[in-house]
C-alpha cells in the first residue's frame, strides 16, 4: 500500500521507528540486563502514542479543512486533546460518526489482516501495563506491532484522501 501521509505524520512515525530500533538493537545485545522489561514497556508506549497522535491529527485535518477558527478549536478539543486508544475498532468508531461510507471502506480493507490484530495486541499492552501488569511481548514483536500500525494508518490516509 502506497505512503501518501503528509510529511509531519512521516516524520513522527519515522522518529519512532528509528527509537524502536536503537532500543531493539541495545535489547539484542543485553537480553538478560535488569533494564530490559523497562524498555520493553516504554517501547509499547512510544508505538501506541505514535500511532494515537498520528491517526487523531489525520482525522482533525479531515475535518477541519475550510472551517472557521472557532470550529478548529472545537475539534481540537474533542479529537487532539481527547484521550483514545488507537485500535483499529476506535479508529472506526470516529469514522461512523463522520461517514458510515468511510467506516466500511476501513473496515473492508482491514477485515481479516494479520496488521489489524498487530495494532490490536499493541494497545492492549498498553492497557495492560496501564493497569499494573508486565508487558509479555519481545522488543521484535513491539517492532512487528508498531509496523503493522503504521501500515493501519496508510489504510486511514488512503481512505480519508479519497473521499
Amino acid at each position: 500500500m502506497e505512503l501518501n501521509m503528509n510529511g509531519d505524520y512521516e516524520r513522527e512515525l519515522n522518529d519512532c521507528k528509528i527509537e524502536l530500533g536503537k532500543i531493539e538493537h541495545w535489547i539484542n545485545g543485553n537480553k538478560l540486563d535488569s533494564n530490559v522489561k523497562y524498555l520493553v514497556a516504554y517501547s509499547v508506549i512510544r508505538a501506541t502514542a505514535s500511532i494515537e497522535v498520528v491517526f487523531k491529527k489525520m482525522i482533525f485535518e479531515y475535518l477541519a479543512q475550510g472551517v472557521i477558527e472557532d470550529t478548529k478549536k472545537y475539534l481540537s478539543n474533542m479529537i487532539i486533546e481527547s484521550s483514545c486508544n488507537p485500535g483499529p475498532g476506535n479508529i472506526g468508531r470516529i469514522l461512523e460518526q463522520i461517514n458510515g461510507q468511510l467506516k466500511r471502506n476501513f473496515d473492508d480493507t482491514l477485515k481479516g489482516t494479520q496488521q489489524k490484530g498487530d495494532l490490536t495486541s499493541l494497545v492492549n499492552l498498553r492497557n495492560d501495563f496501564a493497569h499494573g501488569r508486565d508487558v509479555t511481548a519481545s522488543i521484535n514483536t513491539i517492532v512487528r506491532y508498531f509496523d503493522s500500525g503504521k501500515w493501519v494508518l496508510t489504510v486511514l490516509d488512503n481512505i480519508l484522501n479519497t473521499n
